[in-house]
């Protein structure tokens, strides 16, 4: 999502911030695939929304974080209007079997990575739901700052190129089992890590933040009575990074809660995770170890007012990283609301 009045700054992922900022859509903070439509043709759904986030980062590109006075201090609070589209389309080939999509999966707002993505579905008997995509264009995180250790003077932001696969398999042998691996290649067009600062070479290549991340994701949903389940799970990342002090994993588990009714849908996700680094940063000389927590709810009400296919939807999201180095520390709320349509 963009904001409205600053349409170049990435503000879906002030949890670039450790991936934390799910966006919201609790109704999918899982690794299953969308079902399959048992009729031929197109069908999908479409969700403005238009909601307001708050967070404290040194790292996320805006116009009031373009200067830094310390290394050692987390940013002010920055608090805006947020906006944007959200929806998928998919046109089935056949009934309850195989179908195309493209759209922003709801697997990779969870992810903290909204994107294109472009795919198929197909459900093999016995086995499962499979689903494969192309990534080709992420919404979030397309701008970093050359250099975010510059202080005293005004930092310059850089084009991020992100790109991946996306793979999953959802009711695994007719069970609850769900698994998902995300493949995603980062490429900053300046990267200009430390280059202020009096390092020597090889500290400023431990700096590198070009990386190729892998991403693994097991859930498995507990239908607990006929409105109410449970879905615990985990989630592992591996960070191949360039530079050795930003390479590392991060583990997170987490547990998910929905009741439904005939209209209405709640959903609530809780997770913690804890990340750890392979090299000492040399500016702090200190590793960049941390955890992260965070809480999602979401509110959907369907057919308001009569309207066929229609929903309201609010979403609250707040999520926190706490780091060893204090100039990685990170936090974000955010709160948004929306009228879906689904055909």
């Amino acid at each position: 999502m963009k904001p409205l009045s600053k349409p170049n700054v990435p503000v879906l992922r002030p949890s670039a911030l450790a991936g934390a900022v799910v966006m919201g859509l609790v109704a999918a903070t899982t690794a299953q695939a969308a079902p399959i439509s048992d009729e031929v043709g197109f069908s999908g759904d479409i969700t403005p929304l238009v909601g307001v986030l708050t967070s404290r980062s040194n790292l996320v590109v805006s116009s009031d974080r373009k200067e830094i006075d310390s290394l050692y201090s987390l940013s002010s609070r920055d608090t805006r209007l947020v906006g944007g589209v959200l929806g998928q389309i998919d046109y089935t080939l056949t009934p309850n079997r195989l179908a195309v999509y493209a759209g922003t999966p709801r697997q990779g707002l969870v992810d903290g990575d909204p994107s294109l993505e472009v795919g198929a579905r197909y459900r093999i008997s016995g086995v499962g739901l499979l689903q494969a995509g192309v990534i080709p264009v992420t919404f979030a995180g397309n701008e970093a700052w050359a250099d975010p250790f510059l202080t005293g003077e005004k930092r310059q932001a850089t084009d991020v190129d992100t790109r991946g696969l996306n793979l999953g398999l959802s009711g695994i042998a007719g069970t609850g089992l769900g698994v998902s691996y995300r493949l995603l290649r980062r490429d900053y067009d300046q990267e200009q890590s430390g280059q202020a600062l009096n390092l020597s070479a090889a500290e400023r290549s431990r700096l590198d933040r070009n990386v190729t991340e892998h991403r693994l994701g097991v859930d498995y949903r507990l239908t607990v009575g006929d409105n109410f389940s449970l879905t615990p799970g985990i989630r592992y990342r591996r960070m191949d990074v360039d530079g050795a002090a930003n390479r590392g994993w991060l583990l997170r588990p987490q547990l998910s809660a929905r009741w439904t009714s005939r209209q209405w849908q709640l959903s609530l996700t809780g997770y913690y995770g804890v990340d750890r680094y392979e090299a000492r940063q040399p500016i702090f000389d200190e590793y960049r170890d941390g955890h992260e927590k965070g809480l999602v709810a979401g509110v959907r009400y369907t057919e308001p007012f009569g309207w066929a296919n229609w929903s309201v939807n609010a979403y609250g999201v707040y999520s926190e990283r706490d780091s060893d180095i204090r100039f990685y520390d990170q936090q974000t709320g955010l709160f948004a609301v929306g009228l879906g349509y689904r055909f």
